[in-house]
């Protein structure tokens, strides 16, 4: 029952970032059929139940990068590889761990930042863990909460 209860509330969390990311910037990468969601953000707007059941670090200095792939408005299992670079140059190792619930997936991986650091995140998507890998850059500003 509580796992049922993170993974809604993790749910909630991770369409409420894609729900309220800047206008400007769509958060949303489309190659033919397949699209792909993407954020960044600090760890520390994740409730703890939800952080403690999928182990991922609640700090203000933590941020979490979060990927979809989804093919023909479906999820689709993926491989993701990444980093992310700071202004100097920093390179900040991104391991993704693979979240499913229900019909969908996610890919997550965690970071440490500084307040208001510039990342630019570097990574390639293997949509259904087959074929070409998809890049994607994309930069976000992350704040100390």
């Amino acid at each position: 029952m509580f796992l049922k209860h993170a993974n809604l509330k993790l749910s909630i969390i991770i369409a409420t970032c894609f729900l309220f990311a800047p206008i400007a910037q769509a958060n949303v990468h489309t190659i033919g059929d397949i699209t792909i969601h993407y954020n960044a953000l600090s760890t520390a707007n994740i409730p703890a139940e939800v952080a403690a059941a999928y182990k991922i670090r609640r700090s203000g200095r933590t941020g979490i990068v979060n990927i979809t792939v989804m093919k023909n408005d479906k999820p689709v299992i993926a491989n993701v590889f990444g980093n992310g670079k700071n202004l100097t140059g920093q390179l900040k190792e991104l391991a993704f761990k693979e979240i499913r619930e229900d019909q969908a997936v996610y890919y997550i991986a965690t970071f440490t930042f500084n307040n208001s650091e510039k990342l630019s995140f570097d990574l390639q998507i293997q949509p259904e863990r087959k074929g070409k890998l998809i890049p994607l850059t994309f930069r976000q500003e992350l704040f100390i909460d």
